[in-house]
This record gives structure tokens, C-alpha cells and sequence, in this order.
């Protein structure tokens, strides 16, 4: 391309659009053969340093440029290829990194803002609205780690057991809200923000050990922090794909769903960048001296990760270890020294996942909970669906990491690799292996957008076709949001509860003791060990044991399908103390019926009353009251914890 030299009226704009136009081009091209060389070994430097003399000729204006950039990628490429990948991110790219994932937490927390400003008149929300099952049981948790245990108990079902160290991680959060007199809701929301934060730095932090281009990382990020399938397609249409319901297997919904899926994939990707550091440094002098902070911090996070989700170690280690080995073979010699240090935390991490497995084995109720709590993976076409764009951009991608076979290259296939065989073994959890699964797939689709469908397009063009690219695989994200708003809007029961259920809850947390047993309605067995601390007879599909027969039997009982021997049984058999009564119940229970064996009534207030079981008395009937008509207010003693 030759530079016009005129200097004279309007040929001097043309001029320097000219000269900008080539520069830019110029700068493309030379950026485009050092990404592609700096991950090459030593001996292809010299090839690189052909490559791109031949490319960018001896053009007598651009001799400077020229050999600059000659020096600074032959200086890259050697580098890189000792050290491994990853760059410096300067003041503007971080500026960026950090305004993109202000914007992403506030968005992730709209629909919570939305739920809350559209609270129906006299009613409560709960805090929850992604998954509330699955929330609650967490926030049941927590509350055992408010009342001082660090040893978990099954808060929704009436078996006794002596509990186990599990799920410390909920348990810790309940005691540091006890420590700081804080409402377990609102620190179970600051866990999810920060875990969410760390997940968003960690995700950029691995792209930038990936890639070497500022915005092939963003490109990359974006994917995966966004990205997902056609779930907004099939959601439309009836049909559940896995992008609208696995929250772990994509970064996006984790944000949005609870506490821990983004800390544990946070946790996965800082194991994955120490180990690729750990392997970077084998070439260097003074080992040890290089190397012990990333091996400790590898340590450190295995072990945490360990404990929040120990299913994430599996494809985590896995890709390090393919990782390892492909680069042994690349290499043509073994890293001894970074294999040490990732087997070192492998091993150091095992010993509680291993205590898990053996406590829940040995307590009777956790063996049946755990026998109970399958959870099997979606088929490969339903991943296919839920993954879209993204994953047709990540196949493309994967060639590209085959063909270049740098560190990271390996440790995203090999992560991607080790889940998918995960997935379609026959274990009974396969499922949870999926946890991440996003990122890899994410950070290959990016890969595969900057180095192959990028260059197919014309140069003024890419920009709004990669922003289309990342905009459409957002869908699902914005869908699930939309979906969740709206339910709010519409007073979801799942989201709120009434002002008469909120008083009896806090009654039975302030008044009851926290062993005794609570009947109600099956939804408001999902609120009670959260926000009242007692166990019920059924309030969750998993954590209760013999789930579906307890379930029907709960709604035979209210519905008046059982004989009165048979529910002085059911009463006695699962040990109810306190019987609760609520709008939920009134649901269940038919107009006029006398169906219902109540005892004392010990609290009431609005549309809720609870009832107090002596099981020791003659087998009275007692008339069910119509919770509409308020005979009698017990005052509620003043609150002792906010929640």
C-alpha cells in the first residue's frame, strides 16, 4: 500500500486517513503473527522472525516500525515460551474489567430489586427468587450455623440424626451472621456478590493467561461470563433445556443463583492459573523460589474448593493433568516440579471430600438422603441446545488450541474434556460434574470468534458482528431474568409470604424448641427451616427422606383422605409437636370439612394459627377453625434476630 505524499489542500485528510488506515492494518498484521507465534518453543522463533520480515517487507518509511516490532515479538515469543501465558492488564484494560463487572452484579440483581419494590400489600418477601427450594435450603443452613452448630443437620424431614461437618461453607455464614448480629438473608446475598465479583476477576484473570490480545480477552470474558444456549428458544416454547435450570454449568446463572457456585468456579479458575504459572516457571532458575507462591496459593484453593463443591476438583485437575502431560510430550521432558506441587494439592484437598463420604455413609439418615439425592445429567443434545453459539464458536476455537498446543490451549480442552466424560459415566452425581463447565467453553468460543470467524469478516464490520455474537448468546440470561420479574409482578407464592405467615414463623423461631416437628402445607415446609429453625415432615424434594410417599401423605392429611387412627399415627410416627396453619393450608384443606386433628392453639394472628400436639391425649376430634375468623391474638414477643 503506498502513502500519498501531497501535503496540499484537500488531499491532506485523505492523506492522513491514508496513513492511519495502514498503520492500523499494519498493526493488525503484527498483531495477528505474534499471537499466533507466542506460544511457539524456542526453536520456532526463528521461523516466526521469517515470517514476519517477509510480511511486513522493507518499506524504507516504515524501517523503524518494522524492526521494533520484529524485536518485540521475537522478545514475546521467547519469552512466552518460558514462562507460559499471561500478560500484564494495564490501568485501562483493569478500568474496564471494573465498570464491566459493576455492571454485570447490578444487573445479576435485578430481579431481586424488582421482587422486592412489587411485595404485595401485607406480605413479606423472602429474598429468594431463583431456584427457592434450593434457596431456602440454604438459608436452613445458615440458620443451624446460627444456632451455634457447625455439625449439619437434615432440616426437612422429622428423622433425628446425630449430623455430620458437612457444608461447612452455609454453616460458616450462619455463624459469621450470629458474630455480626446480621439477617442471614443479608449475608447470604453479600457471600453471592463477592463470590460473584471474585468469579468475574478470576474468569478475565484466566482469559489473560490464554490470550495475549486485550480484546480477544474481552471477547472472551464477555462469552463466558454471558454465555449460553437456546434455552430462550425452547423456553417459549415449553421445553426446559439445561441452560434455564443447571445453574453451575454456566458463570451467568451463577452469579444470579446463590452464594456458591460462583466462589467455587472462582476457586476453579484460580487452581487452573496457578498451575499454568507453576508449569510456566519450569524453565527457570531458583525453582523453588518462584514457584512456592503459586504452589501454596494452588494449595489453598484446592482445599477451599474441597469444601464449598468438591465435584469441581475433578475436571479442574483433570485438565491440569492433561496439561501436564501434553506439554511433557510437546516438550519431549517431564515437569517434574510442577507435577509435584499439583499432585501435593490434590492430595491435600482430598481428606474432606473423603470425611464427607464417610460420615454421610455411616449416619443411617444422610445414607438415605444420599441415597435419595440423584442427580443425573441432561443427554449431550440438551447440552448441545443449551450451549448454542457458544459452542459452535468453541469447537472452531478448539482446533485452533489443537493446532497452537500452548499450556492453556490444553488445560481449556482438557477441562472441557474431563467434565463431558464425567457427564456421561454412570454415577449418580454426574450432574454436579458439569460445575464450570461454562468457562472453558466460554474462553475456547472467544478463541474461536478473534482467530477464526473474525478473519472472514471485513475489518469495518467485525465490531457489530462481535457484538451481535455476544448479544445473542446473552438470551437465555436475560430470558431467565424476564421470566423471574415477571413472576414477581404476578406475586409468585414462591417469593412471598403472607404478613400472618411471617409472624407465625417468627413465633415458632422465638418460642419453639428447635427440635420439635412442624405439619403444614409442602410449600410451607420450604419456609419453615429457613425462617423458624424447626424440622417439618416434608419441605423439600431431596433433603426429605422418602420425599414423594411423604409428600402425598402430608396432602392426604390436610385433603382429610386419612382415617382418624390413621392420622393419630401419622402425627405420632413423625413426631409433630406444633401444627401450622396458613393460607397455604386453606389451599389443601376442603371448605366445611371436619378433617383436621388439632391441639391447643398457641398462636394466631391474621390468616395463620398454630397449633400445639399433645400425643399423649385421648384421640379427641377437634374441629378445624376458620383461620379467616381471629378469636384470639397471642401478642408476639418482640424479635430477637433480624432475618
Amino acid at each position: 500500500m503506498s502513502i500519498p505524499t501531497s501535503t496540499t489542500g484537500p488531499e491532506r485528510g485523505q492523506r492522513k486517513l491514508c496513513r492511519a488506515t495502514w498503520k492500523r492494518s499494519l498493526s493488525e498484521e503484527f498483531a495477528t503473527h505474534l499471537s499466533v507465534g507466542s506460544d511457539l518453543p524456542d526453536r520456532k522463533a526463528k521461523g516466526l522472525k521469517l515470517v514476519i520480515l517477509r510480511r511486513l517487507g522493507h518499506r524504507p518509511s516504515v524501517c523503524v516500525m518494522r524492526n521494533s516490532l520484529m524485536a518485540a515479538s521475537i522478545h514475546a515469543t521467547i519469552t512466552q515460551a518460558k514462562v507460559g501465558t499471561g500478560v500484564n492488564v494495564n490501568r485501562r484494560e483493569s478500568n474496564w474489567l471494573a465498570w464491566t463487572t459493576l455492571v454485570l452484579i447490578l444487573a445479576s440483581n435485578l430481579p431481586y430489586f424488582i421482587a422486592w419494590a412489587a411485595t404485595p400489600v401485607d406480605a413479606h418477601f423472602t429474598g429468594l427468587v431463583f431456584n427457592p427450594q434450593d434457596g431456602h435450603s440454604y438459608i436452613a443452613k445458615m440458620r443451624q450455623g446460627f444456632e451455634r452448630s457447625w455439625r449439619f443437620h437434615l432440616p426437612f424431614t422429622p428423622e433425628q440424626s446425630p449430623g455430620a461437618y458437612l457444608f461447612l461453607y452455609h454453616l460458616g455464614l450462619g455463624h459469621l451472621a450470629r458474630w455480626g448480629r446480621l439477617p442471614l438473608i443479608g449475608v447470604y446475598h453479600g457471600a453471592r456478590i463477592l463470590g460473584g465479583i471474585a468469579m468475574l476477576v478470576g474468569i478475565y484473570a484466566f482469559a489473560s493467561h490464554v490470550s495475549d490480545r486485550r480484546r480477544e480477552r474481552g471477547t472472551m470474558f464477555l462469552l463466558t461470563s454471558l454465555g449460553s444456549g437456546l434455552g430462550w428458544l425452547a423456553g417459549t416454547a415449553g421445553f426446559q433445556t439445561a441452560d434455564l435450570w443447571v445453574a453451575e454449568a454456566f458463570p451467568a446463572y451463577s452469579l444470579m443463583a446463590n452464594a456458591h457456585f460462583p466462589l467455587a468456579i472462582a476457586l476453579m479458575a484460580s487452581i487452573a492459573i496457578c498451575g499454568l504459572k507453576i508449569l510456566g516457571f519450569t524453565t527457570k532458575e531458583n525453582l523453588q523460589a518462584i514457584q512456592w507462591p503459586w504452589g501454596f496459593g494452588m494449595i489453598l484453593a484446592a482445599v477451599l474448593l474441597g469444601g464449598i463443591q468438591p465435584f469441581g476438583l475433578v475436571p479442574v485437575f483433570g485438565g491440569i493433568g492433561i496439561m501436564l502431560v501434553a506439554g511433557a510430550l510437546r516438550e519431549r521432558s517431564i515437569p517434574w516440579q510442577a507435577g509435584i506441587w499439583v499432585v501435593i494439592a490434590a492430595f491435600i484437598a482430598l481428606p474432606y471430600p473423603l470425611y464427607m463420604q464417610t460420615a454421610i455413609q455411616s449416619d443411617p439418615v444422610l445414607a438415605a438422603w444420599n441415597a435419595q439425592n440423584t442427580t443425573p445429567s441432561p443427554p449431550l443434545w440438551d447440552w448441545a441446545l443449551s450451549y448454542g453459539l457458544p459452542l459452535m464458536l468453541a469447537l472452531a476455537g478448539a482446533a485452533v488450541a489443537v493446532r497452537r498446543g500452548s499450556d492453556g490451549d490444553f488445560l481449556l480442552l482438557g477441562w472441557a474434556v474431563v467434565t463431558l466424560v464425567g457427564m456421561v459415566l454412570p454415577l449418580p452425581l454426574q450432574r454436579r460434574l458439569s460445575i464450570g463447565l461454562g468457562v472453558p467453553i466460554g474462553l475456547l468460543a472467544g478463541m474461536g470468534w478473534w482467530r477464526v470467524l473474525r478473519t472472514k469478516i471485513q475489518p469495518r464490520r467485525r465490531t457489530l458482528w462481535r457484538r451481535l455474537a455476544i448479544a445473542f448468546s446473552a438470551l437465555t440470561t436475560v430470558f431467565l431474568m424476564l421470566i423471574v420479574s415477571f413472576g414477581a409482578l404476578s406475586g409468585d407464592p414462591w417469593f412471598y409470604l403472607s404478613s400472618g405467615e411471617w409472624q407465625a414463623l417468627r413465633w415458632l423461631r422465638e418460642e419453639a424448641p428447635s427440635e420439635a416437628v412442624v405439619l403444614c402445607a409442602p410449600q410451607t415446609g420450604t419456609f419453615v427451616p429457613a425462617w423458624a429453625g424447626q424440622p417439618v415432615v416434608y419441605g423439600h424434594p431431596f433433603e426429605t427422606l422418602n420425599a414423594e410417599r411423604r409428600e402425598k401423605r402430608v396432602k392426604a392429611y390436610w385433603s382429610g383422605d386419612l382415617s382418624v387412627p390413621a392420622r393419630d399415627v401419622f402425627l405420632r410416627d413423625n413426631r409433630v409437636r406444633y401444627i401450622l396453619v396458613g393460607p397455604r393450608e386453606r389451599a389443601i384443606i376442603e371448605q366445611e370439612q371436619e378433617n383436621v386433628r388439632l391441639g391447643n392453639l398457641v398462636f394466631e394472628v391474621q390468616d395463620a394459627k398454630i397449633y400445639e400436639i399433645d400425643l399423649q391425649s385421648a384421640g379427641h376430634k377437634l374441629h378445624l377453625v376458620n383461620v379467616h375468623t381471629v378469636t384470639k391474638r397471642t401478642p408476639v414477643a418482640p424479635r430477637k434476630e433480624r432475618s
